[in-house]
């Protein structure tokens, strides 16, 4: 038996440690994965970088040899349009004296408009070549052809042959190399037809024929690399070749190139011969639109990824090794360790499964802890009420929320001694509690003030209308009380509150339900706090909305303290008419709770601004007294027992007014002490406080900023813009602006304008 439990353990162990190696290599895995997905964008990105550049550069390049097209053919131009030379080109005889005059005023008239073409451009030589007399003609040589080309060594080319070249249409309009005319030099030869289409399909022509210097031709495309095997060709329109440089192989066929399949300018073409993977880029001319394809070997180009492939195999491969290595480590030692975490972790199951079961039977008992709470007014803040509200699942925004407040006796027919009502108190409470959630199952929640009270939170749809409701709730009532006074011979007796849509505001509905609930009689014992009318001779401030104006303030709730004034002001001025005597005797008995509360605060231990806080509430209870001075002064109280978190949700609201109203020129400490419910001294306080800056020290900088924006970036009248920002006049506007800028409104925007 022993031997079986040791087998079971090791068994037990070694799952352990494979579960541990399957887990580390999982993590090596995803490492791995995600390095293989980095690398692939870093590839991706690199060869991105890679077409950008070759794009951008073949561009600047194509342009750049564009450029010098086009300053020829403007030369071309000049040539064409010039009358000595359209004269000279026409005379066939040359013995005629007037020829050789002619030839030099035309070739003096050559140094402005072949001359500057030579020295701005790549050309090394430039000449015109007449076919009808055989001459050739530049701005420094005038002379037959065959004297012209036997005595220029920039063109060893038999005159014969050349002549025949240049008037050949075939050979127009391209770059030419020479060593395709069968001269030994590496520059080009570029003909222009001079003469009228006429005048070439007869093979009757003039050509200007510009001798390109292939070095300087190759500074354009000095930051494209060919990477040797590489070539830059270009084709027209009409699929001929026009310009080709460093071709180091046989040149793609125009055909093959046009019906690649080209995504953003790049192809891709394997050699047939070698199968060498080749890189595309094309871009056509904006001048002539010839179509240049820049063809490098893939391998070569991109050279600037090769460390990337060679480091990510390394790190790779390293960390498959390291990482298996570790693994095995790591299982190993880790082994003993999650094994005595598995026993803990039962253990601790085990004791959680536990306490489950006995939460799940102190639920109800939480849940009515929780609504004694809510219904008596003494959550300490906003942060726990939600905690609360999320807990008993009554966050409902289309629902409000009022309390039955009932209280339960024996009927008069009873007939129970002295000695047994307890145990009769003890059934009723099983026996109502279960009629209460089976007649109002809308929340379930049900309070338990005293031994023969209930009360019970009921939900109602918010569209609903005040008399519906409470017509409902009475007909339920009824029902039940019918029901358990047939059955069980028990009398109830309840009171309606008032619907609020916030479920931080039931305790005023419980406070309603249970004043109504007291006057209800034998004959009307259901009631609601809109059925009896309020007596004009007693003002409303019982006991109980003391008890909790004091624990409004203790916790600093200033939201429930507003409520509490709230209602106040509405029992006793709104729905009673009080004699101006009752209104003092009110006003005495809130003022004594106050300073109560205020005289309970022990003043040591507090900062500076508390204790000015309590000199300034000190002083306001030497004035006379009013609700909204017994309010504020609650407020400051709140201030001081509580944190300072409302203090700063009031500063940030109060600040958001004033950005949203700091144009109005009414905006002052009293319109914001009216608008926000508190004292224009507890106001400035309070700013000063949070914010480190007078109120009017505040706004006037915001004002400020705001005129500074409207001057620079808009051309607003400066005469009208003292309006718009709150100021009643210019002058005072000009002399807080200056103050503050150092310079006026009129100078700032004249600094701008210049």
């Amino acid at each position: 038996m022993k031997n079986r439990r040791l087998t079971l353990e090791h068994n037990k162990n070694m799952s352990y440690k494979n579960q541990l190696m399957l887990s580390y290599t999982l993590i090596l895995a995803i490492i791995l994965v995600i390095g293989v997905i980095l690398y692939s964008l870093s590839y991706r990105q690199v060869k991105t970088g890679i077409y950008q550049q070759n794009r951008l550069s073949l561009s600047a390049s194509v342009t750049q040899l564009d450029n010098t097209l086009e300053l020829t053919n403007a030369s071309v131009k000049q040539i064409t349009a010039n009358s000595l030379f359209n004269n000279l080109i026409n005379k066939k005889n040359s013995e005629d004296s007037s020829f050789y005059y002619l030839g030099y005023k035309t070739q003096q008239s050559f140094k402005s408009s072949i001359t500057p073409v030579e020295l701005l451009l790549p050309i090394n030589n430039s000449f015109i070549y007449i076919e009808k007399s055989s001459y050739a003609i530049s701005p420094i040589v005038f002379s037959d052809f065959d004297f012209f080309i036997w005595h220029n060594t920039k063109y060893p080319i038999d005159p014969a042959q050349l002549s025949k070249i240049l008037v050949d249409p075939a050979y127009w309009n391209k770059f030419i190399p020479f060593d395709q005319l069968g001269a030994s030099s590496k520059n080009f030869l570029y003909i222009y037809p001079l003469t009228s289409l006429s005048q070439v399909a007869n093979h009757s022509s003039s050509v200007i024929c510009y001798q390109f210097d292939h070095d300087k031709i190759m500074n354009y495309f000095s930051n494209i690399n060919f990477y040797n095997d590489g070539y830059l060709v270009a084709y027209d329109k009409n699929g001929n070749q026009v310009f080709l440089l460093s071709g180091g192989g046989p040149v793609i066929e125009y055909d093959t190139l046009k019906n690649m399949a080209f995504d953003h300018n790049i192809a891709h073409f394997t050699q047939v011969k070698d199968r060498e993977e080749m890189l595309i880029t094309t871009v056509t001319s904006s001048y002539n639109n010839w179509n240049y394809y820049l063809i490098q070997p893939e391998e070569k180009a991109y050279y600037s990824i090769t460390p990337y492939q060679r480091f990510f195999t390394t790190v790779t491969l390293a960390a498959i090794i390291l990482g298996g290595i570790l693994a095995v480590i790591f299982s190993s030692f880790g082994n003993r360790k999650v094994i005595k975490l598995s026993n803990e972790l039962n253990l601790k199951e085990s004791l959680a499964s536990s306490l489950n079961l006995l939460v799940e039977k102190q639920k109800p008992v939480v849940a009515e802890s929780y609504m004694r709470r809510i219904m008596e007014g003494s959550i300490t803040n906003n942060i726990e009420m939600q905690y609360i509200i999320d807990e008993l699942g009554l966050e409902r925004p289309d629902t409000k929320f009022h309390v039955l407040y009932t209280e339960v006796s024996p009927s008069e027919e009873s007939d129970i001694c002295a000695k047994d009502l307890e145990l009769c108190f003890e059934n009723y409470d099983m026996l109502v509690r279960e009629a209460l959630h089976r007649y109002y199952p809308d929340t379930g929640y049900i309070y338990k003030p005293s031994d023969r009270a209930f009360a019970v939170l009921i939900a109602s749809d918010k569209s609903m209308q005040v008399e519906q409701v409470l017509n409902r709730d009475r007909d339920v009532f009824l029902a039940m009380h019918r029901e358990l006074l047939e059955k069980y011979g028990i009398w109830i007796r309840g009171g309606l509150g008032g619907r609020n849509g916030l479920i931080s505001y039931t305790w005023k509905s419980y406070q309603q339900a249970k004043d109504a609930k007291s006057i209800t009689t034998t004959e009307k014992y259901i009631l609601s706090c809109n059925d009896f009318a309020k007596s004009n001779d007693v003002y409303y401030f019982p006991e109980s909305l003391s008890i909790q104006l004091c624990g409004f303030i203790s916790t600093g709730n200033k939201d429930q303290v507003r409520e509490l004034f709230k209602l106040i002001r509405n029992e006793n001025s709104n729905i009673r008419s009080l004699s101006f005597t009752q209104q003092k005797w009110l006003l005495s008995d809130i003022r004594a709770t106050v300073f109560k509360k205020r005289h309970a605060i022990s003043e040591e231990g507090l900062d500076e601004e508390k204790l000015r806080l309590l000199d300034m509430i000190d002083k306001q209870f030497e004035g006379e007294m009013s609700l909204d001075s017994l309010k504020t002064i609650s407020f400051e109280l709140c201030d001081i027992c509580g944190t300072d978190t409302e203090s700063n949700e009031l500063i940030i609201k109060i600040q958001d007014y004033i950005i949203n109203n700091y144009h109005d020129s009414d905006l002052c400490l009293t319109k914001i002490s009216d608008e926000f419910g508190i004292s224009e001294n507890y106001f400035s306080y309070l700013f000063k406080k949070e914010v480190s800056e007078n109120f009017s020290t505040y706004l006037e900088r915001l004002r400020m900023a705001k005129a500074r924006e409207i001057i620079l970036e808009t051309d607003t009248s400066l005469s009208t813009l003292y309006q718009y920002l709150g100021y009643n006049n210019a002058a005072s506007f000009r002399r807080a602006f200056k103050k503050n800028y150092g310079v006026s409104p009129k100078e700032m925007r004249d600094k701008i304008n210049a």
